[in-house]
């Protein structure tokens, strides 16, 4: 068996086990906030699940002879890329953590870090060798098809109560509140439509799109404003980098509108004071950024110092609030400082130099697929003004999506064969 054919399975279960990375907030030192559906031991579990499969994938790189190529590229290639963009960000979070107020949590994190980078160099590595591609899409197609279909039912049947009730009636699903379970489906949903909208067979295409309006229902009963504001980006993004720009100019029309008539009354399933403490909470973001301007506080650290600089009528430490500035760019500051920031800015311009060159020159299948990819960062840059942790999505989101998006746009190896998609579907 070829090193890409066993490493296929691992690729998958990390991709898919990363996705409820929120549970894993019941092994962290910050205070415990939301409704936890695994518990220590559950969360202990995907875990474990996400080492074996990075260390998976870490091994078969060795038995393919990638990592000593990987670190002695020179040349701005697709390769490259993946290696400066996981050095500039680990390397951040590393100086980070060593310099701030909590240097073990920071350290755990980083090691997370390095577990993603083993999943994002193997899949770019791997993508086109037989199975890999098929088993990593359907896997996620099905997961999200199905945790969407379980968010609809959770309203529907008003089960787990509890968190149905701390979630104001509004859809959570599998995780911890109803923000998060938006933030997964902003992703979902872009990416299932741009596998559907791609050159596919039919039964892949029926898949995806099935996952796509399964995934708008819920994230509509998220009633999540952010995360709303964002798939609505997303999807002009999508529909104009696919060349359908009749169609990205009306979905623009109608999120402007729709837009407008929300901010002339409440917003259903919303506490209407939390529209005011959010700015307390972006006021103590912006001191936390000040006071430790270069390397910020350090990766889950902001709820520590969060005390001193709360302030006044701001939440009281150890809630929900007190934990992050929600607000992506002022958790970076805040974080990580201007090096993470830096660090941050590099990155992006690593990876949207390589799609922007191979563009033209890939297929269209890939090139919608990773379209959808880039249309969820596009959403996702949008809700993170007003929610998201910087350090968590860089752990759990950026590493792995990148991954897949800079896997689709890759140029084949000398001798090897393309291989279908959709092969495990």
């Amino acid at each position: 068996m070829s090193a890409a054919r066993a490493v296929a399975p691992a690729l998958a279960l990390y991709f898919v086990a990363v996705q409820f990375y929120a549970s894993l907030a019941a092994l962290s030192p910050t205070p415990p906030v939301g409704y936890a559906f695994l518990g220590r031991t559950g969360a202990a579990l995907l875990a474990a699940g996400l080492a074996l499969a990075a260390l998976t994938c870490a091994a078969a790189l060795a038995r393919d002879g990638a990592l000593p190529a990987l670190v002695r590229q020179r040349a701005l290639t697709d390769a490259s890329a993946s290696r400066d963009l996981l050095a500039a960000w680990i390397g951040a979070a590393l100086l980070s953590s060593l310099l701030g107020l909590d240097p073990l949590s920071g350290i755990q994190v980083v090691a997370s870090m390095l577990l993603g980078a083993c999943f994002h160099v193997a899949l770019v590595r791997f993508y086109r060798r037989p199975r890999v591609a098929g088993t990593l899409v359907a896997a996620y197609l099905w997961t999200g098809l199905i945790a969407s279909l379980l968010g609809i039912a959770m309203v529907l049947t008003h089960v787990p109560a509890e968190l149905y009730a701390t979630a104001n009636g509004r859809a959570a699903g599998f995780f911890l509140n109803a923000n998060q379970f938006a933030e997964f489906l902003d992703l979902f949903v872009l990416l299932a439509l741009g596998i559907a909208l791609g050159d596919r067979p039919a039964k892949q295409r029926l898949l995806a799109l099935s996952g796509a309006l399964a995934g708008g229902v819920a994230l509509l009963l998220t009633f999540s404003r952010e995360s709303l504001a964002g798939a609505a980006a997303g999807a002009v993004f999508l529909a104009f980098v696919l060349g359908r720009r009749r169609t990205a100019g009306a979905l623009a029309a109608i999120a402007l509108a729709a837009g407008l008539g929300l901010t002339l009354r409440p917003f259903p399933h919303h506490d209407p004071s939390d529209s005011f403490s959010r700015l307390r909470t972006l006021e103590s973001g912006l001191r936390a950024g000040s006071l430790f301007p270069l390397t910020g506080v350090g990766p889950v650290a902001y709820w520590r110092v969060y005390p001193a600089i709360r302030p006044v009528n701001g939440a009281a430490p150890g809630t929900f609030a007190a934990l992050h500035p929600h607000d992506v760019y002022l958790s970076a500051a805040a974080e990580l400082g201007l090096v993470g920031l830096a660090a941050a800015a590099f990155g992006w311009v690593r990876f949207t130099s390589v799609l922007r060159r191979r563009w033209s020159g890939t297929t269209q299948p890939d090139r919608a697929l990773a379209a959808g990819v880039c249309a969820g960062f596009v959403a996702l840059a949008v809700s993170g003004v007003f929610d998201t942790i910087a350090i968590v999505q860089m752990t759990f989101i950026w590493i792995p999506y990148s991954a897949l998006a800079l896997a689709a746009v890759r140029s084949a190896e000398p001798g090897e064969v393309p291989q279908p998609v959709n092969a495990a579907i």
